[in-house]
């Protein structure tokens, strides 16, 4: 049985095949003879009095290759071929391809249109970007404003094409990753991700390519214009979550291209991958079967999952999520036991850390400790409404504490933590807090993370950047002074997490799976409510 990647390769070759049968690999062909794609439709980035051209002048020359792929240059006038997904299978996620070539050229299709199927296959609506290049009056700015142009025809048809304002991407490869860069770093530009693959990113001496810096910039560029387009300088902490893919042996572009990008993706604390292949060269594309570069489209769709651009909602999670919410809320379903003040124990609080007020759960914050339930629990499910007094707040709920640490904070009678499975519960302005302070905030997420403390878990990604945390997959708890929902599943060593409707985090493997939930206070004012569990089988 093919893969899915060779599945498209071997469509892909026959389609280009096709294409290029009476063709020998030298001709070239004026644009009335371009070959078609399976594009759903073709948008003109400009009018031709916008371009400044005559209906006549037409000057794009098409190439085949022979490899199926082909090389298009002069072009003047700039197209964007959008495929679309079925309806049953689109994410509301978009992107736009930027081709590589040098800025002299594009490969239109193992760079474009056999991306934007590969793309549209995983629910993505692509857009294949033929932008001007080639020098001349080509220059930048002109490049950046087509793909500038191209992003606005993708919004403008957000509402008819279903997609979502913040699942906007691009990609790019070689010259077209650094056109792609360009857009990650303009903040007008207002993207959510990007993927560049083998990427030009520097203008400078020594580790640009310099036939791209001759076409992009003109003989004699400005330091300052050098210094602009060196697209590593201008990354910072507003730029979009990054996926980078570059081979150790290419002798085009050289890897420090990458290499300063991510580092500089690091300085800023944005998050993303870089992926370095010992071997495959440059201008390998989508499909290279005998080099190790031939799985980066499937990290890449790992990245993109983790990350829930092209996840689809899975219907059995919706329906588990929508039967959470309507069991926390429904007083009459079976089995469902509300947990008051007599369902808990203090621990190593003091004696006024918690108070109960008209069936709601006060907390002080102080000191950090644990008011834990008087049973243990081994397979249940768990209702908890919660919310934060007070910006930048910190709590949890634990899963399956060890008697053995509960035992050792009650004799103590100090502050501190037990041991079990942290569900945590932060304010959206905890990570300002710690960032103001200077310190690193990569390993936490925010509200949803869910991790081990001195027991065994495998968390579900996306993960934490040591492995230890499953990050939310999605951000959806509310702010402080407003009420959010967890909903915990725990059942035979699996930790599963929704938070207001939604599943976003947990992990399994989990030991021990049996031992008190405890309701944490770690610094900051909290409220919680309509606690409720239900024990299973």
């Amino acid at each position: 049985m093919l893969s899915m990647f060779q599945s498209h390769h071997v469509r892909l070759w026959f389609l280009f095949t096709i294409l290029t049968t009476s063709m020998t690999a030298a001709a070239t062909l004026r644009a009335d003879d371009m070959p078609t794609y399976p594009a759903d439709q073709t948008f003109d980035l400009w009018t031709d009095a916008q371009l400044g051209n005559t209906e006549s002048d037409n000057t794009e020359v098409y190439q085949p290759r022979g490899d199926g792929n082909g090389w298009v240059t002069k072009i003047n006038r700039p197209t964007l071929a959008v495929y679309l997904p079925s309806k049953e299978t689109n994410t509301g996620t978009s992107i736009i391809i930027c081709p590589g070539g040098g800025y002299g050229g594009l490969s239109i299709e193992k760079e474009g249109h056999a991306v934007a199927q590969w793309m549209c296959d995983l629910g993505v609506t692509a857009g294949v970007l033929k932008y001007r290049c080639s020098g001349g009056a080509n220059e930048h700015p002109v490049p950046l404003q087509d793909a500038r142009r191209a992003l606005e025809i993708m919004r403008e048809h957000a509402s008819q094409w279903e997609l979502k304002p913040d699942r906007v991407g691009i990609l790019g490869f070689s010259a077209g990753g650094h056109l792609a860069a360009s857009v990650a770093t303009d903040a007008e530009a207002d993207i959510n991700y990007a993927v560049l693959v083998y990427p030009v990113i520097s203008m400078r001496n020594g580790v640009t390519h310099n036939g791209s810096k001759k076409n992009l910039l003109g003989k004699e560029p400005s330091d300052e214009l050098i210094a602009e387009m060196s697209r590593d300088e201008r990354v910072d902490a507003e730029t979009c979550p990054t996926f980078l893919v570059h081979a150790g042996d290419d002798k085009a572009v050289p890897i420090e291209n990458s290499l300063r990008y991510y580092a500089a993706m690091q300085k800023h604390n944005v998050p993303g991958e870089l992926h370095i292949y010992d071997r495959g060269g440059h201008g390998f594309g989508m499909f290279r079967d005998d080099r190790p570069v031939d799985s980066w489209p499937n990290a890449c769709k790992a990245w993109m999952q983790i990350n829930g651009w092209i996840a689809p909602e899975e219907k059995a999670d919706a329906h588990a999520s929508s039967d959470a919410t309507r069991a926390s809320m429904d007083d009459n379903q079976p089995g469902w036991k509300p947990l008051t003040q007599d369902d808990f124990v203090h621990v190593n609080s003091n004696e006024d850390t918690w108070s109960w007020q008209d069936g709601v759960l006060h907390c002080t914050g102080r000191p950090v400790s644990v008011l834990r339930t008087a049973k243990e629990y081994r397979n249940f499910e768990l209702v908890v409404e919660w919310m934060h007094e007070k910006p930048a707040g910190n709590s949890g709920c634990f899963v399956w504490t060890t008697p053995e640490s509960i035992a050792k904070l009650t004799e103590a009678q100090k502050p501190g933590l037990p041991d079990g499975i942290e569900v945590q519960m932060l304010d959206h302005g905890y990570t300002d807090m710690i960032r103001e302070q200077g310190k690193d905030t990569s390993w936490f997420g925010t509200n949803g993370d869910v991790f081990p403390v001195r027991v065994d878990m495998t968390p579900f990604p996306p993960l934490s950047p040591n492995g230890s945390r499953s990050f939310p997959r999605q951000h959806l708890a509310k702010g402080h002074g407003q009420w959010n929902q967890y909903y915990i599943r725990a059942i035979n060593g699996e930790v599963r997490l929704w938070v207001n409707g939604e599943e976003v985090s947990g992990g399994t493997d989990i030991q021990p799976a049996e031992g008190y939930l405890c309701l944490e206070s770690e610094g900051s004012p909290i409220q919680f409510r309509k606690l409720r569990i239900r024990e299973l089988p």
